[in-house]
């Protein structure tokens, strides 16, 4: 039974009809065009992660200026680098999952009040500590936020476009840091660093307001847990308004607990262990370019106004490169797609030491080193929230983020090391090629876990 990715077994194909009056959700939704509700949700949820990515790049983008104001080194700000990345992890793990229980919804306001409040004090830092202290309590509420917005998207999106869909939804983490790489020098030249901080502080709270306004709670997980409850028919109006609430229904889901337990049981076993591996070393590279790469195009020549926006072409590239590879997990080549966008991407960061830095060449690099590390990445992430059914759905994109965040938060670190012994900016980016062939061989074991069970295929009409 091959994987395509786009029908779960809570996600049968059941029809209405004289004989059978009731419709399972998820065929409801696959047999529908996108309603506004629909394309507001991808919206809504698309700009709560682009505040992941505008505070992740951030942070790494104003390292120059706070190192210049304390007379300090860029290296002395691992641990401050680290920490929002070990705050992503711990929200994750242990918040996020919250939303299977809670609704999505509510965890993703109370999790962008957070982001605004720690974010506005990081401002007010005066030394080491309390940026590690702050930028830990804005990782915690981006960690819960994260799983969260992902599971809602996927759970109002048709099967056959659902990874694309997610992957245009997760884009926005890209789209955010791009952003943030140039805005950071006309902001830090009116306010200072620390200015970054507060309007990064303020837009959460104000997606807590629009939030709260415009989307609703997961119809998948009321359906699932609560049939009866009224906020069903206030969705339905908006997503179906001439279904009948009475006749939709969801298909039982033999899972006994919401937790991690369930993640490392049954069928879900070897997908999820396979998943959290290519995790952490994808996102060991992505966060090491993230973190490393202003600095080390700087060290290798480049103005630091050309460094900031170099730095961005990552997150450029991996726009494209998801979109394309969201493609093909939808079409059941996901396999094939990234283990190609891996290899390309390892030819990219060895050519990095043999093509000229100044001019067009290394520009295009990046380009292309962005589309297969952030757009893996976005892969990755539609593959774990088709992967697990609704009443998991938080819970294992929270703890796929989570665990993978491993890798994150050892980059910096690994980064700073690498820094101080002064090693080529060529040969640091060379060195890459080793985890991006880690991620071709965990990939490649994906072949046999994600195209058998727990996946059903459609049944014949």
């Amino acid at each position: 039974m091959r994987h395509t990715g786009q029908v779960r077994p809570d996600e049968g194909a059941i029809v209405q009809s004289k004989a059978n009056p009731t419709i399972e959700i998820g065929e409801l939704i696959d047999q529908r065009k996108l309603t506004p509700l629909q394309i507001t949700i991808i919206i809504m949820s698309g700009l709560v992660v682009w505040l992941d990515g505008y505070h992740i790049q951030s942070m790494a983008l104003v390292v120059p200026a706070l190192a210049g104001e304390w007379s300090a080194k860029s290296s002395d700000f691992s641990l401050v680098l680290a920490s929002a990345l070990a705050g992503i992890a711990v929200g994750g793990a242990f918040l996020g999952p919250l939303g299977d229980r809670w609704g999505r919804r509510a965890l993703m306001i109370a999790s962008m009040a957070v982001v605004g409040l720690s974010s506005i004090a990081t401002g007010y830092a005066t030394g080491m500590t309390q940026l590690i202290i702050w930028r830990f309590l804005t990782g915690l509420g981006l960690g819960a936020s994260m799983p969260n917005a992902t599971a809602l998207t996927s759970d109002y999106m048709p099967s056959r476009r659902r990874a694309a869909l997610v992957t245009l939804m997760f884009s926005g983490v890209a789209i955010g840091a791009f952003t943030s790489g140039f805005v950071a020098q006309p902001i830090m030249e009116s306010f200072g660093w620390r200015g970054m901080f507060t309007i990064g502080g303020v837009l959460p709270l104000v997606m807590c307001v629009l939030l709260a306004t415009t989307i609703p709670e997961s119809i998948r997980l009321l359906i699932a847990r609560a049939p009866e409850d009224p906020r069903i028919s206030r969705i339905l109006a908006r997503l179906a308004p001439e279904t009948d609430p009475r006749a939709v229904y969801a298909r039982k889901q033999e899972i006994k607990k919401q937790s991690v337990v369930a993640l490392l049981s049954g069928t879900y076993l070897k997908g999820s262990l396979l998943l959290w591996l290519v995790f952490v070393v994808s996102m060991f590279i992505l966060y090491f370019l993230v973190n490393w790469l202003p600095s080390l195009l700087t060290a290798q020549g480049w103005p630091s106004s050309l460094a900031l926006k170099g730095a961005v072409m990552i997150q450029a590239g991996g726009v494209t490169g998801g979109l394309i590879l969201s493609w093909y997990v939808d079409k059941g080549k996901a396999v094939a797609a990234m283990v190609t966008a891996y290899a390309v991407t390892a030819l990219a960061f060895g050519l990095f030491g043999v093509l000229p830095s100044s001019g067009p060449s290394w520009w295009i690099l990046l380009f292309v080193v962005g589309g297969g590390i952030s757009g893996g990445q976005f892969a990755l992430n539609a593959l774990a929230a088709i992967f697990y059914p609704p009443l998991i759905r938080a819970t294992g994109v929270g703890w796929a983020f989570s665990v993978g965040r491993i890798g994150a938060i050892i980059s910096p670190v690994v980064g700073g090391w690498i820094l101080r012994m002064q090693v080529a900016p060529f040969a640091v980016l060379g060195m890459l090629v080793v985890p991006v062939a880690l991620c071709v061989a965990g990939v490649l074991m994906f072949r046999n876990t994600f195209q058998t069970a727990p996946v059903a295929a459609v049944p014949a009409k």
